[in-house]
């Protein structure tokens, strides 16, 4: 209890400085994968590193990174440290809800211990199974018969904007809204905020588009949003709608509480989820970085290259000083 009182307080002074205030810029360790590139990083950008801890940080490399990273971590993303399953609170089976549960206390304990006031988290997916962490895994899953209808362009599995209507999708968002609203609320009388990313639109996710956003927004007062620009970016493309002004209506709900930062080389007909730096080709980053560096939101750079010249850019949106 002491620790978690502790944490909690952690927690909260970050969650002052992260969302309600002046917004943090941050990088997701997702792209560090040793000790070398994390001190790497904070010797090019200094004292004002900061972290958002990765879904793909071992128990081990966690503790081996802590006395790196902690006072500098602002956010982490379920799970942490990482586990074989990604949680499916939109599953129907009480053995994966609970272990998704389990894992998510998990997260929340590693959120306090390290002082980060907000926890991440991808919601769900359209199937009653666990959904293994290894993308290796989860495909074979993503591909099975019950999905195949639903599929709207071969060339990653997307979906169109008519899936979060079928009968085979509401049942699942349902569940999962519903468990979100009590898995906030216990996170915020730990002093964390929990954050729902929009995902890439792929057939067996949950949760893709501004409105679906907006919904999520609007369930409860402890529930928040991450806006992935990137995984936005790809469905502007697979829905049809105008991109910028669909990050302008997620922004707007005013539950915004970090921003995932990368893009990718999709156009109409192409979808990829790549990470890549900011500066990727065609990518509308100074369009994208003033609308989000105009909110309250951490702004977290999740690309898997030049981290540090992206964590630069995004310094300088948010400061107002441009972005090259």
């Amino acid at each position: 209890m002491q620790h978690e009182e502790h944490g909690a307080e952690m927690a909260r002074n970050g969650w002052a400085s992260g969302g309600r205030g002046e917004a943090v810029t941050g990088v997701s360790l997702v792209g560090m994968k040793s000790l070398e590139a994390i001190e790497g990083y904070i010797d090019e950008i200094g004292p004002n590193a900061r972290f958002e801890l990765s879904y793909q940080m071992s128990a081990e490399f966690l503790a081996q990174a802590a006395p790196l990273i902690r006072g500098r971590v602002v956010s982490a993303h379920a799970c942490c440290p990482s586990t074989e399953f990604f949680p499916n609170l939109a599953s129907a089976d009480p053995s994966v809800v609970a272990q998704s549960l389990t894992d998510m206390e998990t997260t929340l304990e590693t959120a306090l211990g390290f002082g980060a006031g907000i926890v991440v988290l991808h919601a769900g997916y359209v199937t009653d199974l666990a959904m293994p962490s290894s993308y290796a895994a989860r495909k074979p899953i993503l591909s099975r018969p019950e999905f195949l209808n639903d599929v709207r362009h071969a060339d990653g599995a997307i979906c169109g904007p008519e899936y979060r209507a079928s009968p085979g999708y509401i049942p699942y968002a349902e569940r999962a809204k519903e468990r979100l609203v009590a898995l906030a609320r216990r996170y915020a009388r730990a002093g964390v905020r929990l954050a729902v990313e929009n995902l890439n639109p792929r057939v067996g996710y949950l949760f893709h588009s501004p409105e679906e956003m907006l919904e999520l927004a609007a369930l409860d007062p402890d529930l928040w949003l991450c806006l992935d620009v990137g995984h936005l970016y790809i469905t502007s493309f697979a829905f049809g709608f105008d991109y910028l002004e669909g990050l302008k209506t997620i922004i707007g709900s005013g539950k915004v509480a970090s921003c995932h930062l990368h893009a990718n080389s999709s156009e109409p007909g192409r979808y990829r989820d790549d990470h890549s730096s900011l500066k990727e080709q065609g990518f509308p980053l100074e369009e994208v970085l003033k609308i989000v560096a105009a909110s309250r939101a951490n702004l977290i750079v999740e690309a898997v290259e030049d981290l540090a010249g992206n964590t630069r850019i995004v310094q300088k949106a948010a400061a107002g000083r441009g972005i090259l």
